[in-house]
């Protein structure tokens, strides 16, 4: 079975959240192109570490250059607000 999903790209900024960047299969069949970047940010629990909840989802399209851009983007967001 194919994967659904490819890591592309994870951050944690300041121990508070959790940016990840993965390389998705669109559940939509007629998608073009089939494949798309999306980040999602989760707000850590921190006495344990794991994601709490999610707060932000990004769709970048198909275009790995985009992605990366809009992840450190949505990174530099969350450093200000500390």
């Amino acid at each position: 079975m194919e994967k659904i999903a490819h890591k592309f790209i994870q951050s944690y900024i300041q121990e508070k959240y959790f940016v990840s960047t993965a390389h998705r299969r669109s559940s939509v069949q007629i998608e073009s192109p089939p494949w798309y970047y999306e980040t999602i940010v989760w707000e850590l629990d921190k006495k344990t570490g794991s994601n709490k909840k999610m707060i932000l989802m990004a769709d970048s399209g198909g275009y790995s250059e985009k992605a990366l851009k809009e992840h450190f983007r949505i990174c530099g967001e969350l450093l200000k607000e500390e």
